[in-house]
């Protein structure tokens, strides 16, 4: 389990270093069925939507800075009472640098200030976090590197840090992306047009919920989103740079769960969350499957 702007940002920090492409704006829409609240016989469906833009600016020693932005947007119901579903929005801006130390060794750094809210009311802190990321890279061979590093957020549930570790792989047809415990990606050419594979993600986010009659409690509170999905994708080219992604997966362990601002962990350490005596105010969605439409510019190097 992780984070989805680990997710994000991998193509982006692994732009040096075997990968002979970076993907310089991606754009993806998931829908899922109608999922059965576990207490109930009511439903909701999830929707989801993210964008993504980077402008990596290459400098003469080798290294690039990077800018960019993430727009983030969920809609479910999170209680099953609720008749209407609701939406929230993120908003993370990306500022750092790629650092090539030599022909072996490279380094991302990456500051992730970020705006996580149903964007009800007026903003106060609540409404934003700050994270960060580091992410090394060790070229083992012209097609092999391995990926270590961590990353950190002060999320609304608690200060979230999350360790991780992984590599690189292509050669010929093959090629496999993994961040633990984080992505997993393998895919593989079937012509230079049609690609297909496997892949899971972890996301871990966090909102917080402003007013505007959402709420059937009377005090603040935050959103603390949990998934794991593992997918089936094929993908089309039909003009070079231009990637067309369909997916079809099954998201295990979902939830939406709702809890008091007061209401917060000591520490988490990627799967382990000190102090978690939270008690949530809703209840989880059954498992259940998705669709996905990503759409991506590639920029091959």
């Amino acid at each position: 389990m992780n984070l989805l702007k680990i997710l994000i940002l991998v193509a982006v920090c692994n732009v040096a270093q075997a990968q002979d492409y970076v993907d310089l704006a991606t754009a993806e829409y998931t829908k899922t069925p109608q999922n059965q609240f576990d207490s109930s016989l009511n439903t909701s469906s999830v929707q989801k939507a993210n964008i993504n833009l980077t402008a990596p600016v290459k400098l003469k020693n080798g290294s690039s800075l990077l800018f960019g932005v993430v727009y983030d947007r969920l809609q479910t119901k999170l209680f099953e009472q609720q008749e209407d579903e609701v939406s929230f929005s993120a908003y993370t801006l990306k500022l750092g640098i790629n650092v090539k130390y030599s022909d072996k060794w490279s380094a991302t750094y990456l500051l992730l200030p970020k705006m996580a809210s149903n964007f009800e009311e007026s903003l106060t802190k609540n409404d934003y976090q700050i994270g960060g990321i580091i992410l090394a890279k060790l070229k083992k061979s012209e097609h092999f590197n391995y990926k270590f590093g961590a990353y950190i957020n002060g999320d609304r549930f608690g200060s979230f840090l999350v360790p991780f570790f992984g590599g690189y792989y292509q050669k010929n047809k093959l090629e496999i992306d993994a961040i633990i415990p984080s992505y997993a990606k393998i895919n593989y050419s079937i012509t230079p047009k049609v690609t297909a594979g496997v892949n899971w993600r972890a996301t871990v986010k966090s909102y917080n919920i402003q007013g505007g009659g959402i709420s059937i409690y009377t005090y603040p509170f935050y959103m603390h989103h949990l998934s794991n999905e593992i997918a089936a994708h094929i993908g089309y080219e039909p003009i070079k740079g231009v990637i067309i992604r369909g997916l079809a997966g099954v998201s295990l362990g979902r939830s939406f769960r709702v809890y008091q601002n007061n209401d917060k962990i000591d520490f988490g350490l990627s799967l382990v969350r000190f102090g978690d005596d939270r008690v949530p105010l809703n209840t989880d969605f059954e498992n259940g499957a998705f669709g996905r439409l990503e759409l991506a510019y590639r920029f091959y190097l």
